[in-house]
């Protein structure tokens, strides 16, 4: 597929991090240059505050603290203009775990934007990419609830304490009391509502899996598919 940006995108705990890690060892498995952007790492082109982000264990406390809705927005699409500039020239594919709209959107959110704004600003970030040809690969993991609490419950105590300390500290959740587990699902829920609309509008190719109905080998072929890579 005539792509140079893979986005690897949905809930917390859908496997993010493993799907984009897959892209891009079947890419280097072919010989293409590609280029793998996790949810958080040093010097992440994208992720607004740097090391305040809230991605990661990181909550975003100090960043909403930090920024406003319109200084989160004014930076992140001038780092998304700068990343485009570079990615144009560089010759690589690249995929990024948790863009568009984890990373991005789901924080926007989390500082209580509302939806006018979070549409228009989903819109300009769409236009700023449009010259990569962009794909999405979004897993989709059905109600909110009954996947989060199904993760949680797989993956253990500390790493539902982290995902939800994550999810509700910040201005969504304290402006409605939203506490602990119960405020973290009702946080999500809201947020895959807003996902589901931007999907299913996203001006780009999009595979959507769902992560509830496929086997992990499932994925893996429908993902060889969609991006026209065939077993090596």
């Amino acid at each position: 597929m005539a792509t140079r940006l893979v986005f690897v995108d949905g809930l917390p705990g859908s496997g993010k991090s493993t799907t984009a890690a897959y892209v891009a060892g079947l890419l280097e498995q072919r010989g293409v240059p590609a280029r793998l952007l996790r949810e958080r790492e040093d010097s992440h082109p994208l992720n607004v505050g740097g090391d305040l982000h809230p991605s990661g264990s990181t909550t975003g406390a100090r960043m909403f603290a930090a920024y406003t809705i319109a200084s989160f927005m004014e930076e992140s699409l001038a780092r998304w203009s700068a990343f485009v500039a570079e990615a144009s020239s560089s010759g690589r594919i690249t995929i990024l775990d948790s863009y568009p709209f984890q990373n991005s959107l789901r924080v926007l959110l989390q500082m209580d934007a509302d939806p006018v704004a979070l549409a228009d600003y989903q819109s300009r970030v769409e236009a700023a990419v449009a010259g990569l040809d962009p794909v999405l690969v979004y897993l989709d993991s059905g109600d909110a609830e009954h996947a989060f609490r199904a993760i949680a419950a797989q993956r253990g105590a500390a790493w539902r304490d982290y995902a939800v300390a994550v999810v509700t500290d910040c201005p969504y959740a304290s402006s409605r009391r939203l506490h602990g587990m119960d405020g973290a699902v009702a946080l999500l829920r809201s947020y895959k509502e807003l996902l589901d609309e931007f999907v299913a509008r996203c001006r780009f190719p999009a595979l959507v899996l769902s992560t509830g109905d496929l086997r992990w080998s499932d994925r893996q072929a429908a993902i060889r598919e969609f991006l026209r890579l065939q077993p090596t």
